[in-house]
């Protein structure tokens, strides 16, 4: 049997290349599906602006990579002490929600401050603060950074080292526990 040359590209199975084509598909469609909800949801927050009369610094629209991008609805004044204010889209509430960043801080972040019933609401989350959520700890990274942080070898106390070992033998059975049960089917 000849030995293919270096040069020459693998086969690919048919199935495979189908199976690559059929992948490709479903990325367009989530895709295009992506992009016609962030056109949705621009044309609905623009509706909202305009039925309230708000004439937006800029309306809401789709980025350059489909995403949706706010509606810029009032810049911020730095001497009125005031925050710039965007509308977005909530899908937790299926309406226009109004969101502020604060200036000060070193990387603003915008976050929710109300939700846009009234141009009144404009006004107040002029002067209010995002109400940005906190992160999510990671409780297992936390545990295992602090198992790592405490070096046993590094004590020089003999008590001291049979305490730090306890607190590891339980943070290590915790965890496994943990794990043990987020792996365990539950039947309701």
């Amino acid at each position: 049997m000849p030995e293919p040359a270096a040069d020459t590209p693998h086969a690919v199975p048919a199935w495979l290349a189908a199976a690559e084509q059929a992948l490709q598909v479903q990325q367009l469609a989530t895709r295009a599906e992506e992009l016609r909800r962030a056109e949705r949801y621009a044309d609905l927050i623009n509706a909202r602006l305009a039925e309230l009369g708000i004439e937006p610094v800029h309306g809401a629209g789709v980025d350059d990579v489909g995403r949706l991008r706010p509606a810029r609805l009032i810049d911020a004044d730095f001497d009125l002490s005031t925050f710039e204010v965007r509308a977005v889209w909530s899908e937790d509430d299926k309406q226009v929600q109004l969101q502020t960043a604060d200036w000060e801080a070193t990387r603003p972040q915008f976050g929710p401050v109300r939700l846009l019933t009234s141009l009144a609401d404009v006004a107040a989350a002029r002067h209010e603060m995002p109400k940005i959520p906190a992160p999510t700890r990671n409780y297992r990274s936390e545990a295992i950074r602090a198992m790592d942080g405490l070096r046993v070898d590094d004590l020089n106390n003999g008590a001291a080292e049979a305490i730090a070992t306890a607190i590891h033998g339980n943070t290590a059975a915790l965890l496994y526990l943990a794990d043990t049960i987020a792996r365990t089917p539950t039947t309701q």
